[in-house]
């Protein structure tokens, strides 16, 4: 007869081997799994090329600057009698702002006026035609006098010979004229030098023993003798000058006549030629009453241009001088003066294009164009900046007043509709070059060279290398 275990003792055994069997096995699998198994490989990342916008911009702050603004005051001092203006008020280039006492300047004026038109009394044109007349006369006996002197033939040729000398003078400062008028010019000049020294060889040989042999009989020996005297050349420079003189004369003269024939109305400038005493006299007439004209315009304050009054320092009564005594400014045409940090200096280009944002519009974007960059930093709080104007393009209804606040957004460049890849898709193989690694349809990476346009940190522009749609590796993810 068989023992058998008792059932509690053998639920013990039992819970016990397969305790041991669990153990064994999990150390078992544990070794095989462990033996056999490899770390993940990162998943790549990648990109698709795609099409969009790419804009880009600095940001600046500035404030409203006048197209115009100056500072004004009386070009003389005098007592201020009437200010016709008030701070605000708007102003018409050429108004009237501010008048000094000018009772003086009014009778320097009347006395000026009378004494020049004093100048051109009918008798003062009845004795401008006799002058005239005599200087014509004077002009043609001196003439006449250096003929006899040099003979009508040398003096025909020497008269001749300036003539072709200015013509080619003329000629040479014509920028229209042609070659070959220059070169007819200087032919003619020499010809008639030519004509000149034959002239002047027929006076040795011909003209002084025709005219100026004298016959005479000496007292002592009743002998008749014959010499020949000629010219001297003192005589001679002696008649040139006075045909000179006689000319000058006559061309004052008719410089008057014509002055005196105009009117006093039509003297609005200097006269063409000023040598004698009597146009002297009118040019110095003139110039008195242009000077008394001017210093009665000088009592007046005048507005250079259409603007705003926005300061004023003037009371009546008071003696002032040509210190300032209001201030103008344009309210038309208004300009942004805005500053930007000096790295942004790619940025500072006239011709870009801004957007302003008033203080007081802050929901408003109005659009500008930059239109002078100053080619010296300024330091404003410590930091050097870069000083930029700009026009504003149409601000509107808003209203703007000189002195706002604004901030801006320089577009320093912008593509639209381009070619986009992420920036950290680029890798740069050599600078200023790019290339990406394009995912080929096995998975592979194909390096591929592009050309690369605008670019911020985080995309750049594809201008050639890659289509819409191609999948390019932005780096890869590591997983756990």
């Amino acid at each position: 007869m068989k023992k058998s275990f008792p059932k509690k003792t053998f639920w013990w055994i039992f819970l016990g081997v397969l305790a041991i069997s669990a153990l064994g096995g999990g150390l078992y699998w544990n070794q095989i799994i462990g033996a056999t198994a490899t770390p993940a490989a990162p998943a790549m990342q990648t990109a698709k090329v795609r099409k969009g916008d790419l804009v880009i911009t600095a940001s600046g702050a500035g404030n409203i600057i006048p197209h115009m603004q100056a500072d004004l005051g009386f070009r003389t001092s005098g007592i201020l009698k009437e200010v016709n203006v008030s701070i605000g008020q708007s102003v018409t280039s050429g108004q009237v702002m501010a008048n000094l006492e000018d009772a003086l300047q009014q009778a320097q004026l009347a006395q000026a006026e009378a004494e020049f038109q004093a100048l051109f009394s009918e008798a003062s044109l009845a004795q401008a035609k006799i002058t005239v007349a005599n200087s014509d006369i004077a002009t043609q006996t001196a003439i006449e006098n250096l003929q006899y002197l040099v003979s009508p033939e040398v003096y025909f040729w020497e008269t001749e010979l300036e003539k072709a000398k200015q013509t080619l003078i003329v000629l040479t400062a014509d920028a229209n004229a042609s070659e070959q008028q220059k070169v007819d010019a200087q032919k003619s000049i020499e010809r008639t030098q030519t004509n000149l020294g034959a002239a002047q060889d027929r006076y040795q040989k011909e003209y002084i023993p025709g005219t100026f042999t004298y016959i005479y009989t000496d007292l002592e020996t009743n002998e008749e003798i014959t010499t020949t005297i000629a010219p001297t050349a003192s005589e001679i420079a002696l008649a040139r000058a006075k045909v000179d003189t006689a000319r000058f004369a006559l061309v004052d003269a008719r410089s008057l006549l014509e002055a005196l024939q105009a009117g006093p109305s039509a003297i609005t400038g200097p006269l063409a030629t000023v040598q004698g005493t009597e146009t002297a006299k009118i040019e110095q007439a003139r110039l008195a009453l242009e000077n008394a004209r001017l210093a009665l315009e000088n009592t007046h304050l005048v507005a250079p241009f259409d603007g705003v009054v926005i300061s004023m320092d003037a009371v009546v009564g008071q003696t002032v001088n040509t210190s300032r005594l209001l201030t103008l400014a344009t309210t038309k045409d208004l300009q942004v003066r805005y500053y930007l940090e000096e790295t942004d200096m790619d940025k500072a280009v006239v011709g870009n294009k801004i957007n302003i944002i008033f203080d007081a519009y802050p929901d408003t974007v109005i659009e500008g164009t930059t239109s002078a960059v100053e080619q010296v930093l300024q330091v404003i709080d410590g930091t050097p900046v870069i000083v930029s104007w700009a026009t504003i393009n149409n601000p509107g209804t808003l209203n703007i007043l000189s002195g706002m606040t604004v901030s801006v957004e320089v577009v320093g460049g912008e593509a639209r509709n381009a070619l986009l890849v992420p920036a950290q898709a680029l890798r740069e193989i050599a600078p200023g070059s790019f290339a990406v690694f394009v995912v080929q349809p096995d998975n592979s990476l194909k390096l591929t060279p592009v050309s690369i346009g605008l670019r911020d940190f985080a995309n750049a522009e594809v201008l050639d290398g890659l289509k819409l749609g191609d999948v390019v590796s932005t780096g890869t993810v590591e997983t756990k």
